[in-house]
Order: structure tokens, then C-alpha cells, then sequence
């Protein structure tokens, strides 16, 4: 094992942050040059670049912002370590990184997140891992006891402690049209499927390998994964980014365990009650990409490497396409797009993914949903932990389902005032503000009638009940197909983990 207080690595990487390269894009964010290094001016150039990310819409910030984001991150860490001497003093390694580690594993993951960790992605990911093993060699358990779940048995028993994530289920619903089922396909098969059946399908005995299926239900996994519950992540809060109150908030990872998680099984009962426990939601994540370590535990599908049909003409998707408008995610955020690179039209393919299909997780309590929408990829969801239920209905009667407006501003946009502003051209001194485009959604709230199906839909969606579907309840070790451009609503019925492959 590579020891943490390894000089010549801390060295490596005050060299790579005091010499860039001619061509990298930091430079750009300073034409008349940057005077002093990185490293001599850390706060300063951190403070300047957090605020050019959080002034303007993502999607406008210029690359140099999120270079210089990064490496002033990753010298403030330096410093925090003791490290930005031109002498490495070792021997305090120890007790720096026992003082500054939540902070330091705090500024590395908002690398990660807010700027994609860009141009130094490796090296982040080598401090990660030292600290990562420091945290297991040490035994740092037993200054940060992991929490461990209480389970209520029957009168008379008594607490035991549990491990396992909570696997209560909620809501089972009765399937009256079932999804088509495929065991375990070949290639040629799911291929012929994909390209002239084009219907979803339930994928049976395509996950039986993974390592996940048994290591992801232990909370003890988590919490060794995530450096003792201090890694970061986005969390979407609220039960549906359509509501009103939605939001997202990014938290370590042990809050996001103890108070969506592990508190999920008191949902039921405290209804009534008055204790307003909300849900929380790790939704749409490329957790991957942020902790690579998770990735062995998975497999890409080889389907995903299969040619796949466009949109059918005349869908929502094929039009999207033709206007090249193509939306890349399915929910909105008002955070930047997680742990990925900013925007490269150049290296994305026409679909907007590059050559390997892009890896979502979905981690969360029973009750969150995923409001009926369409994606502009084919997916491949494999339910790793728990079960969801999913209602999917064809593009072809897109209409009737409502497609919401394209200039409607996301609901937790228009209540809250959530949407960045900037200044518009110096003639005109317009303020413009950015809203999310939500035309991928249904204005068609199943879950509502999934919990009240006495209720005449028919007279709030006019005709909604006679649209067709089909459904399924996807367990464990389950996949479900879903075709380009297909609407599908997703509910958790327990706590679960979905990975989900677009291509």
C-alpha cells in the first residue's frame, strides 16, 4: 500500500500545479498572466473562481473557471496538509490530516461536483483514495462510530441491530398490463428486439455476476466507501422535481443515509402524526465517475454496445433532434451537472454521449418518483437494491399526454425565484434569467393516480384513461429496457439503488 505521508507524490503535485501547460485553458482566465502561482494565492483565486461558477448559468462559464476552481481546491488542501512549502515536513502529515480531514474531503468532492474535477481528475482521485485508505488502516471508526440501524420486532422482542438497508415495502401495486419479459437474451435476439420490436422489456438474469447485488445492501459498504459517510453528494429534496417545493442540496454522505435512509421506514408511521420527514433523493448521479472505486462492483450490459434505432419520426425526440435542441439529462437542476465535464460539442457524438454509454445511480427511500417523462437515449435500468414500479407509454400518443410547455418554468423555479440572472448586453441592460426547459415532463400526475384511482382522471386529463401503457415492478437483479423517446413514470417502492445506462 502507497503510504499517505509519500513525498514524492505531494511533490508531483505541487509541480503539476505550479506548471501548466501552454495550451491549458487556465491561462485564459488571465491575459496578462496570473503573477503569482496557485499555490502562493490559493484562498483568493478559489474565492474569485467559486464566484464566476455561481454568477452565471453553467452552461456559460467559461472552462478556464472550472481549471482554476480545481487546482486552487486542490491547493488549498496542499495547505491545509501543510504541504505548500517548498520543504515537505512528513511527520505532520498525521496530525494535519486528522484535524482537516472532513474539510478536506469536503473541498475535493466540490471539485468533483461544481467543476468536474477538470484537468485533474487522476490526482484527485489518488488523494481520495490515500485518505480512503488512511480512514480503514487507522481504524478511524472509533472516533466516527458508524450508526448502526435500531428494528423495532414484535412486542416482546428485542432491538437488534441491523446492517442491511431498510427493505420494507410500500405500495405494491397489482400489474394489469405486464411488461414483456426476455431471460437473459443474446445479442442477435435483444438486437432484433431493439431495432423492429421497439417495445420495452424486462431483462431477467443479465446481473447475476455483479458484486453489487450483495455488497450494495450493506450500510457498513456504504459508509467504508465514502470515507466514513464524509464524501459529498447531491441530493434532490422533495418528492418530485415538479413539486413546488423541490430542491436540491449537496451533503455528506452519512447525513444522506441517517435522514433519508435509515429514518425512510418511520414515513408510514409517523403519518398523521405531524413530523414532516422529506424525502431525499441521490437521483441522476454519475457517483462513478466521482468514486471509480464503485464501479467493480458493476457491469456495463453488452447491449449497450449495440447499434440502436433513432426516435420514431414525428416524436417528441425525433422533433427535438431536428430543432438540435437535444436535452442531456431527464431531471432539472439547479446545480451544475454532476461530476462531468463542461460541454465539448466538439467530442459528443450527435446524441450528446460519447462512445461509452453514460452510468447513472438512483439511491433512495420509498415514495421517490420520477414524474412521467421521456430521455432522448436508450436506457438500460438494473435494479440493484429494492423495487420501483414503472408505467411507460409509448411515444406515439405523446400528445395526449401533455407534454409540458417549453417557455413553463420549472415549478421550484417559479415559486422560489431559484433561476440565475445576469445582466443582458450593455445597450439593452435586460436582466435575463435561466429556466429549465420541462417539455420532456407530462403535466400527467400518475402518482396521484396511482393513490387516489376512484377519482375520474378522465374529466383532469381528458381521455388519459384510454391511453395504453404497460408496467412492471422491477426487483432486485432486475433490468427494464427503455426505448428512446418512451415515457416512463418511476416509483420506489422500498429503499433502493438503481444504475441506469444511457446510449
Amino acid at each position: 500500500m502507497v503510504e499517505f505521508s509519500d513525498g514524492t507524490f505531494w511533490r508531483s503535485i505541487t509541480l503539476h500545479l505550479q506548471k501548466c501547460g501552454p495550451d491549458d485553458p487556465i491561462h485564459k482566465c488571465f491575459p496578462n498572466g496570473m503573477g503569482k502561482s496557485v499555490l502562493e494565492q490559493a484562498n483568493n483565486l478559489f474565492s474569485l473562481a467559486d464566484k464566476k461558477l455561481h454568477t452565471f448559468p453553467f452552461k456559460d462559464v467559461q472552462p478556464c473557471w472550472f481549471r482554476l476552481y480545481t487546482d486552487a481546491s486542490i491547493a488549498k488542501v496542499l495547505e491545509l496538509l501543510g504541504l505548500t512549502s517548498p520543504t515537505l515536513n512528513d511527520s505532520s502529515l498525521s496530525e494535519s490530516l486528522k484535524t482537516h480531514l472532513d474539510e478536506i474531503v469536503s473541498i475535493l468532492d466540490m471539485a468533483l461536483i461544481m467543476a468536474g474535477g477538470l484537468g485533474r481528475e487522476e490526482i484527485i482521485h489518488d488523494i481520495l483514495a490515500r485518505l480512503q485508505a488512511v480512514s480503514v488502516s487507522e481504524g478511524e471508526d472509533k472516533e466516527h462510530p458508524r450508526k448502526r440501524r435500531r428494528v423495532d420486532h414484535e412486542p416482546g422482542f428485542d432491538h437488534v441491530s441491523d446492517d442491511r438497508l431498510p427493505a420494507d415495502n410500500v405500495s405494491i401495486p397489482t400489474i394489469l398490463f405486464p411488461i414483456l419479459q426476455m431471460d437473459q437474451p443474446t445479442l442477435t435476439k435483444f438486437s432484433h428486439h431493439i431495432q423492429q420490436t421497439r417495445q420495452p422489456a424486462v431483462l431477467t438474469n443479465i446481473m447475476k455476476h455483479w458484486p453489487a447485488l450483495e455488497k450494495w445492501q450493506r450500510t457498513s459498504f456504504w459508509l467504508d466507501a465514502t470515507i466514513g459517510g464524509r464524501r459529498l453528494v447531491p441530493v434532490e429534496v422533495g418528492r418530485s422535481y415538479v413539486d413546488d417545493d423541490w430542491s436540491q442540496k449537496i451533503v455528506p454522505f452519512q447525513d444522506f443515509l441517517s435522514l433519508y435512509i435509515l429514518q425512510s421506514t418511520d414515513h408510514g408511521s409517523n403519518a398523521g402524526t405531524g413530523k414532516n420527514i422529506q424525502t431525499g433523493y441521490l437521483a441522476q448521479h454519475d457517483l462513478f465517475k466521482q468514486i471509480p472505486a464503485l464501479r467493480k462492483d458493476i457491469a456495463t450490459p453488452d447491449y449497450c454496445y449495440l447499434d440502436a434505432p433513432t426516435a420514431e419520426p414525428g416524436t417528441p425526440v425525433a422533433l427535438s433532434k431536428a430543432r438540435e435542441s437535444m436535452k442531456k439529462t431527464s431531471h432539472p437542476k439547479t446545480i451544475p451537472p454532476e461530476t462531468r465535464d463542461p460541454p465539448d460539442d466538439d467530442a459528443a457524438d450527435e446524441m450528446g454521449l460519447g462512445d461509452e454509454p453514460q452510468t447513472n445511480i438512483w439511491f433512495g427511500p420509498a415514495w421517490t418518483i420520477s414524474p412521467l417523462h421521456h430521455d432522448p437515449y436508450h436506457n438500460i435500468l438494473c435494479q440493484v437494491v429494492g423495487t420501483k414500479y414503472v408505467r411507460l407509454y409509448s411515444p406515439q400518443h405523446s400528445k395526449r399526454l401533455l407534454p409540458r410547455p417549453e417557455d413553463e418554468p420549472a415549478p421550484h423555479v417559479s415559486s422560489t425565484g431559484n433561476a440565475k440572472c445576469t445582466k443582458g448586453d450593455v445597450n439593452d441592460g435586460e436582466q435575463r434569467c435561466e429556466t429549465i426547459d420541462m417539455s420532456n415532463t407530462s403535466q400527467v400526475d400518475i402518482a396521484a393516480m396511482e393513490t387516489s384511482p376512484l377519482e375520474d382522471w378522465d374529466e383532469v386529463y381528458p381521455g388519459i384513461n384510454q391511453v395504453p401503457y404497460v408496467e412492471c415492478v422491477l426487483e432486485a437483479g432486475q433490468a427494464l429496457y427503455i426505448p428512446i423517446g418512451w415515457w416512463h413514470y418511476v416509483r420506489s417502492c422500498s429503499v433502493g439503488v438503481s444504475v441506469s445506462f444511457w446510449w
